[in-house]
């Protein structure tokens, strides 16, 4: 069982690399990303709110999309008298039209992969339908971003640079000068306008930092 939970985290942690190469072809960078949100700034704010009234209450759903019926979903439900979540469903790669759950399940799928493998499932607990995942895919094509989570802030994920990638942090209300220089440190974060902070988290392997969030001083 050890020897089989080892394979399958070494799979799952190569794949992984392996698509974030593939998509890093398409190099982005803070340029592109400036000058992507204040062109597209509306339909990027009205995305936020489109996507927050659409998650259910107290849940947490990181999507990303690897092509228009191709996903990396994450859900994270509430716990019943609790303030915490735990993972219901996780998957990379997943066919919106054409997805077949393994059965029976490993107990490192279990453990790690969320408490169902059932995409049904999850979009019957979401009310959710694969036109959702259709609309919000156009959504995000329309200001050429390619994922969105509603954690606080919203995290809008604009593109691959490296092993890591460029996202919007955006917040409910505009930061003020104690929270722009929080959210600037040179590195994985630099505030840009009003309530939008520029985002860089890393991916498996490479630096954590950027040094396109280098300030002048």
């Amino acid at each position: 069982m050890q020897a089989e939970e080892t394979s399958m985290k070494l799979q799952n942690t190569v794949f992984l690399i392996i698509s974030i190469f593939i998509a890093s072809c398409g190099m982005k960078s803070k340029q592109g990303l400036t000058k992507n949100y204040d062109e597209n700034k509306t339909e990027i704010l009205e995305l936020k709110d489109y996507y927050n009234k659409i998650v259910p209450k107290d849940y947490l759903i990181r999507i990303r999309y690897n092509s228009s019926d191709n996903i990396d979903l994450f859900v994270y439900q509430p716990i019943e008298n609790s303030e915490k979540r735990e993972l219901l469903f996780q998957q990379w790669d997943l066919d919106i039209d054409d997805y077949e759950p393994e059965n029976p399940r490993s107990d490192y799928d279990k453990k790690y992969h969320g408490i169902t493998n059932s995409f049904i499932e999850v979009k019957e607990k979401l009310n959710w339908t694969n036109k959702t995942f259709i609309e919000l895919y156009n959504k995000l094509d329309n200001v050429n971003c390619m994922g969105i989570s509603n954690r606080n802030p919203t995290e809008i994920e604009y593109g691959f640079k490296g092993m890591g990638v460029f996202s919007y942090l955006i917040f409910d209300e505009n930061l003020n000068l104690e929270l722009q220089e929080k959210h600037s440190d040179d590195c994985s974060q630099m505030f840009y306008k009003e309530n939008v902070v520029l985002n860089y988290g890393s991916g498996a392997i490479g630096s954590f930092c950027t040094p396109e969030f280098k300030r002048t001083k």
